[in-house]
């Protein structure tokens, strides 16, 4: 399959030895270049470009590479489509070519044409009703304008919404997949906001997705949002996020609020690292975009009930399911290039009956302390114990240790025996027997995790079965087996040692990072980036053979392990014609063996 796409374009005209220089100094080995790797402290150069294969890999702590976009990924601290913005304004690329432009990128305009509507009602006399609330609340007519707040019509207005759309000449078939304007059956058309305040959402990319609406005359519900279109998805976009990403690269931190009003109090006051979830626990498309801006994140939700009970759901997910399911069976030791294998996940407990954003106009020094004061989120949830399990029975003590001895032992072994104290003081357990019990609940939490995973080790003897299914010369193997992960919605593992950057293309590796991280088709086509939405469709149009659960499994790890035997003899071949020009160096010594015997594993699996 061929589809010349931006990046492509991009790769075609910049080379990545002149990237990576206009960073770090490279010197020549042999046909490569070496230098000590820049994202981690070593005394001799493990980090080798290879100019023939436009790639780059660390042979030392980090265990990772890939090409010039996710160099830059990783070194900028940039999500993919920042990287691709990026390098296609060096390469003179224009953004603007046919191959990228989809749905989405007119949804963006023609938002941006309905912000600038909603701004200008705001300042209209239609608009002192509005503006005199936004006052109520605290909000200063300077940090309006800087979040693009604005009016929707009570009713429509000449000119109307629809015509100045209309008079911006986009066509009535993309006016209505905004959802901004609903068609009747006999053809009459109605505005979807109405005589609301209208906060537009924003990517971090600064492009208006969508919109919140408040209600200004307490008429219910009191807010709603754009409806999901190709341009926007409530679960996948964080509110703020176009402006706080700079604080959250220099501060390392992350503050997830609930509501528009939380974000802008604390950015009016000076507190830029804010973003909201728009009222819902915050989801896996949402953390995966905090996780590639920084290491430490707080959750400063609403202290009602329901929050905490979402919260205390979020954060099973994250902290326990994950560690049980290991990522879909992706190694962590390797990780996914550019993203973060963790992040470290504080709880803020405020007040009772309290609000962020009642609480930070009212005492913002009392709202930093808070913060500051955050708990761990695994005490938080250790706190949670005695809400969520009758401790009083065995039964349900031995319920709440199963539930928390996963979020034990993924824990950093550090803060293992502080947690294991505070879990016996809450169960009023003694100390000296919480040990044995967690490490019996381990291994029957292991021998479970093996009989989940039995179908994986029976590829070897079934192949005969699945030959057919491997792909034919037109499409690659990395297609196929994108394909196959895509399409097979009832695959639970992949093999352990695989990691992103066995695959050629660096949007098949984003598409796999990504999916790794969400694990559903319709989050992952909302939080893919637009450049690579084209690649994406291609290899969704791929037309398997009718193949059963197993075989699936089997044809996967086949194409798998072709892939990472690929990948690893040429980083083999890269690093011993390079090997006599780097100084003795035990990283790259043992790197030779460790591909050497993951080579021979790969050859045993096989038979």
């Amino acid at each position: 399959m061929l589809l010349v796409t931006l990046v492509d374009e991009i790769k075609s005209r910049l080379d990545i030895v002149d990237i990576v220089s206009g960073y770090i100094a490279l010197k020549q080995a042999g046909s490569n270049f070496k230098a000590p790797c820049p994202f981690h402290d070593e005394k001799t150069p493990s980090f080798i470009v290879s100019p023939e294969r436009q790639s780059w890999h660390c042979f030392g702590a980090c265990s990772t590479g890939g090409d010039l976009i996710s160099f830059v990924m990783k070194r900028e601290s940039m999500e993919f489509g920042e990287a691709i913005r990026l390098l296609a304004d060096r390469a003179g690329v224009s953004m603007g070519t046919p191959v990228i432009r989809t749905k989405s990128a007119n949804l963006y305009q023609i938002n941006e044409c309905a912000s600038n509507f909603f701004s200008d009602l705001l300042y209209s006399d239609s608009g002192k009703l509005a503006r005199d609330y936004l006052k109520s609340r605290g909000i200063d007519q300077l940090t309006a304008q800087s979040f693009g707040l604005g009016l929707s019509p009570a009713q429509t207005n000449n000119p109307s919404l629809y015509d100045c759309l209309i008079s911006n000449e986009f066509t009535n078939d993309q006016i209505l997949e905004s959802k901004l304007i609903y068609q009747y059956q006999d053809g009459n058309r109605g505005d979807f906001f109405k005589n609301r305040i209208m906060f537009p959402i924003k990517n971090r990319r600064g492009k208006i997705g969508g919109f919140g609406a408040r209600s200004i005359d307490e008429s219910e519900p009191k807010y709603i949002n754009t409806p999901k279109t190709d341009a926007f998805d409530k679960s996948s976009i964080l509110y703020g996020l176009d402006t706080a990403h700079q604080a959250m690269l220099a501060e390392r931190q992350a503050i997830v609020v609930e509501g528009y009003m939380d974000v802008i109090a604390a950015h009016q006051l000076g507190d830029i690292n804010v973003v909201a979830s728009m009222g819902t626990a915050i989801t896996d498309a949402q953390l995966s975009q905090l996780k590639s801006l920084c290491g430490n994140l707080v959750l400063a939700l609403d202290p009602d009930t329901a929050g905490q009970e979402a919260t205390l759901r979020k954060l099973e997910d994250i902290l326990i399911s994950s560690n049980h399911n290991n990522m879909m069976g992706f190694n962590k030791r390797i990780g996914a290039i550019i993203r973060r294998d963790s992040i470290n996940i504080k709880i803020c407990l405020l007040p009772e009956g309290s609000d962020p954003d009642n609480l930070i106009r009212s005492d913002f020094q009392y709202w930093q302390t808070l913060i500051k004061e955050s708990v761990p989120a695994q005490e938080f949830m250790i706190d949670s114990l005695p809400v969520r399990f009758e401790l009083q029975s065995g039964s349900g003590k031995t319920a709440a240790l199963e539930w928390i001895s996963g979020l034990i032992y993924a824990s950093n072994p550090f803060d293992q025996e502080r947690y294991k104290e505070k879990v016996a003081t809450t169960l009023n357990i003694d100390s000296s027997r919480l040990d044995p019990i967690l490490r019996e609940m381990g291994k029957k939490s292991k021998v479970s995790s093996r009989r989940r995973n039995t179908i994986k080790g029976q590829s070897s003897r079934s192949q005969h079965n699945v030959a057919n299914a491997l792909p034919n010369t037109e499409v690659s193997l990395d297609e196929y087996a994108l394909a196959i992960l895509l399409k097979s919605t009832e695959l639970e593992g992949i093999p352990d040692h695989f990691s992103p950057e066995c695959f050629v293309r660096s949007e098949d590796r984003e598409i796999f990072t990504r999916w790794l991280e969400t694990g559903k088709i319709e989050t992952l086509k909302s939080s893919l980036d637009d450049s690579i939405k084209p690649r994406l469709d291609e290899i969704l149009d791929i037309q398997l053979k009718p193949i059963d659960l197993r075989q699936s499994i089997n044809s996967l790890n086949q194409c798998f392990s072709r892939i990472e035997e690929g990948h690893l003899r040429k980083l083999q071949e890269g690093l011993l014609s390079s090997k006599s020009s780097f100084e003795s160096s035990s990283d790259l010594e043992q790197a030779i063996v460790k591909m050497n015997q993951r080579l021979k594993e790969i050859h045993a699996q096989r038979g």
